[in-house]
């Protein structure tokens, strides 16, 4: 989440929570590192909780603006999605995603009621398609060994590899943005929210990609690591502030509390639901 990272000196954003933020980091990384190592649907379980909670942090931004989405229909598409994406590793993942807008239409035709179904079909749509399908991309990278014919145990080390980018671009902006930074990004969505935290934020990405490529990324030369790691903090920063956003006009501080001292699930996954995907496709086109 760049956003609170790339704070000017003046804002303090979730200081105050430190502690939590440390100890839901002590619990969460070491089993994220066993989870991910472990795989198959381990690994989905661990995904559908991200995303299950996401996408109702996101329908809770929607109703809170006065939408109405299908939350029960967005979970089920959203599971659907990730499980779909395990087993078929994103095979006719275009086909799934056609019968979950036509399922969702269908099911407001049933429904019998005229008012807003314009507006409950698009909003809910829109969540299964922001954090369900986004998201699913954890899954595929995962899977990605396997349907190539490799050692299945390099899946892991793509995902370290993007939680690693994107992490240490959060990590960057947090740092450098409370040192330096000076001038806003985008005021207009979040005035607190760096020049300086988002080039630190993708010089810390560089030094990930470096650090990644002489170690357990070593399948990628030194320019592949370094152009990778600059496309994710990109995409991470631009994440956030997509994110920011839409809490800024749903006129919320958080997308939630699930995460203790780090806000909801959407506030902590917001920069990885736009970096995973194109580090996905990075490693299906040049890697694989």
């Amino acid at each position: 989440m760049v956003g609170a990272s790339a704070d000017l000196p003046a804002a303090r954003g979730r200081d105050g929570s430190l502690p939590s933020r440390l100890l839901a980091a002590a619990i969460f990384l070491p089993c994220l590192w066993l989870i991910v190592r472990r795989g198959d649907y381990h690994f989905v379980l661990l995904v559908d909780i991200i995303l299950v909670t996401g996408v109702l942090e996101f329908y809770g931004l929607l109703r809170n603006k006065g939408f109405r989405p299908v939350r029960a229909v967005g979970v089920a598409c959203v599971l659907i999605l990730s499980w779909y994406a395990y087993f078929r590793a994103g095979v006719y993942s275009n086909f799934l995603l056609a019968l979950a807008l036509l399922f969702l239409m269908t099911f407001e035709l049933l429904r019998g009621s005229v008012e807003e179904a314009v507006v409950r079909i698009a909003s809910t749509i829109f969540g299964v398609l922001y954090v369900g399908w986004l998201g699913s991309h954890f899954i595929l990278l995962r899977e990605l060994p396997r349907l190539a014919g490799l050692d299945y145990e390099m899946g892991a080390r793509f995902v370290f590899l993007a939680f690693l980018l994107t992490w240490s671009c959060d990590t960057g902006a947090y740092a450098i943005g409370r040192l330096f930074g000076r001038h806003s990004l985008f005021p207009s969505v979040s005035p607190k929210k760096s020049r300086e935290g988002a080039l630190g934020g993708i010089l810390f990405a560089v030094i990930a990609g470096w650090v990644a490529q002489v170690t357990f990324a070593d399948y990628l030369t030194l320019p592949m690591a370094v152009g990778l790691a600059v496309v994710a903090a990109v995409a991470g920063i631009t994440g956030d502030l997509v994110e920011s956003l839409m809490k800024r006009d749903s006129q919320l501080k958080d997308s939630g509390s699930f995460i203790p001292g780090h806000g909801g699930t959407l506030d902590r996954f917001d920069s990885l639901f736009f970096s995973i995907p194109l580090i996905y496709y990075f490693h299906k086109f040049f890697v694989i």
